[in-house]
């Protein structure tokens, strides 16, 4: 099986390329059966809020597609115990690891 990680560096309410970067993810998960990791980097982070985007990637969560923000992004934005329930916090070793992972497709936004 392919694995997507998708990579957002973007803030959802800024831009209209976190909705895109979802709408990938859900497809890839829904229609192609891949496993696709959103990881959440830079200003990404701020898409994990308790807020109408954060609430988009609940229910992606709810269709398989793994949710992962990075640790440094998350304390340098103060959003330390705002992120919806299941996003997994990491150092960003973990962005690398997955990077090189086989069967890995990577798309950065």
């Amino acid at each position: 099986m392919t694995n997507l990680l998708l990579v957002l560096s973007k803030d959802p309410y800024t831009t209209e390329i976190p909705n895109l970067v979802l709408d990938i993810g859900l497809n890839a998960r829904t229609k192609k059966g891949s496993g696709v990791s959103l990881y959440l980097v830079e200003d990404g982070v701020t898409a994990a809020r308790k807020s109408e985007f954060g609430n988009k990637l609940l229910d992606a969560k709810k269709k398989g597609i793994r949710i992962l923000a990075d640790d440094k992004a998350v304390q340098s934005r103060g959003l330390d115990g705002n992120l919806i329930p299941g996003v997994e916090i990491k150092e960003i070793s973990a962005l690398l690891d997955h990077i090189v992972e086989d069967n890995t497709k990577v798309a950065w936004f």
